[in-house]
């Protein structure tokens, strides 16, 4: 499975593309530091610099089980967030996914959905996977509604998973499943 150099995947107002060391910049930064965009992130708890998102991008271009692509608008190549694909399991052919998009004038569009339908399109095709999983905090209404607009269906909650607001609260699990791969 060859996770490297997905060239460009196209939507309709959107394309997915390989995050490159480059795209860490100011705009990335404040994405990563700021309460409202990462309130829903585990990357919240800890401090964010450039270098330390640039090594995490670095680490990720070469990974045999993450690929971690840049959601870019298709009118003006602008890069608005990201979304990975993994881990990856060779053995079930599962795969979880993560995304955020960190242009707050690009919520409420659909454009976290259209991302989701092309990475998971691309994972059912070119990499074959058989189920793609995500999780959310629960008060993030609009991720579970993206994933299920997307496909996914909520397959159960984990009780008090996760430390919200200073309060433990459910993560609600979703799964999409290849039917072609079924």
């Amino acid at each position: 499975m060859n996770l490297c150099d997905t060239k460009n995947i196209r939507g309709d107002r959107i394309y997915l593309r390989d995050i490159e060391v480059s795209d860490v910049g100011d705009h990335y930064y404040r994405w990563l530091n700021d309460p409202l965009i990462n309130q829903f992130m585990e990357t919240r708890f800890c401090d964010q610099s450039i270098q330390s998102i640039q090594q995490f991008v670095e680490l990720k271009k070469y990974s045999v089980d993450e690929l971690l692509l840049a959601i870019c608008l298709n009118e003006n190549d602008r890069h608005i967030g990201n979304i990975k694909i993994g881990p990856i399991n060779q053995y079930h052919l599962t795969a979880d996914i993560s995304y955020f998009v960190g242009d707050k004038d690009c919520w409420g569009k659909g454009l976290a959905t259209e991302s989701i339908r092309l990475v998971v399109g691309y994972a059912f095709s070119t990499l074959k996977l058989h189920k793609i999983t995500a999780g959310c905090y629960e008060p993030n209404i609009g991720s579970v509604k993206a994933l299920q607009k997307a496909g996914f269906v909520v397959e159960g909650e984990l009780l008090k998973q996760y430390v919200y607001n200073g309060a433990y609260i459910n993560k609600i699990c979703l799964g999409v499943i290849n039917d072609k791969n079924a």
